[in-house]
């Protein structure tokens, strides 16, 4: 039986994508759209693994992590968050000429924030991180290193 991984990310595309990469390398995945619905779905099947995007409408990956790590009946599933982070400091960083604030000072300082806050309450960091744009390859050896074939 394939292991299930499921895929939470706002990006539609992104989901579709990621899908279509863990099915030809032999996997089951299950998509969700948004953090509550990623919720819903973890609980009806408990998955091998999680995909997790890091900024999400309605609950965001960090708020699902800690939730999940929290809960004796998850808190063993490993997660690997996806992150635009350094896109958008890409973006920052050619508009640094339009402000006085180096651009990722405020990025920075707000993730420091939530691993700090993580810390406090116990918890651990995600398995992994993960850059977008995926790199197929890249993410399929990430996702065996956490859960095998």
């Amino acid at each position: 039986m394939a292991k299930q991984i499921l895929v939470v990310d706002d990006d539609r595309n992104t989901v579709k994508y990621l899908s279509v990469v863990l099915r030809d390398h032999g996997y089951e995945p299950v998509a969700a759209y948004d953090g509550n619905e990623g919720l819903q779905k973890i609980k009806q099947a408990k998955p091998d693994l999680i995909v997790l995007d890091v900024m999400m409408p309605k609950k965001s990956g960090f708020v699902l992590f800690r939730q999940l790590r929290k809960d004796e009946q998850y808190e063993d599933i490993p997660i690997l968050m996806l992150t635009g982070v350094s896109g958008i400091l890409e973006e920052l960083e050619d508009r640094k000429d339009e402000t006085l604030e180096r651009p990722y000072d405020s990025l920075r300082e707000a993730l420091k924030k939530t691993v700090r806050a993580m810390r406090e309450e116990g918890l651990v960091r995600p398995e992994m991180f993960l850059d977008k744009p995926v790199d197929p390859d890249h993410f399929i050896a990430k996702v065996e290193e956490l859960i095998g074939r």
